[in-house]
């Protein structure tokens, strides 16, 4: 299990619920699993910066490196 980013930036999603309301801040927001394209996900409580995707029963996690310009 990783160890969650120690940092003195508030938890912006803490308030929230539903698909929004992870404690990572900086997870990156999907919209569709990568493998089945389902809609049914939910942040990985064990894995930091995961999805989970109910329909395929695969866990992942996407990486923004940047913008071309």
């Amino acid at each position: 299990m990783s160890v969650p980013d120690m940092d003195s930036l508030p938890s912006v999603n803490e308030q929230l619920g539903g698909r929004a309301g992870h404690p990572n801040a900086r997870r990156a927001t999907v919209n569709n699993c990568p493998y089945c394209m389902s809609q049914n996900l939910f942040p990985d409580a064990e894995t930091d910066n995961a999805w989970q995707c109910r329909e395929c029963m695969r866990v992942f996690s996407v990486k923004f490196h940047g913008q071309l310009l």
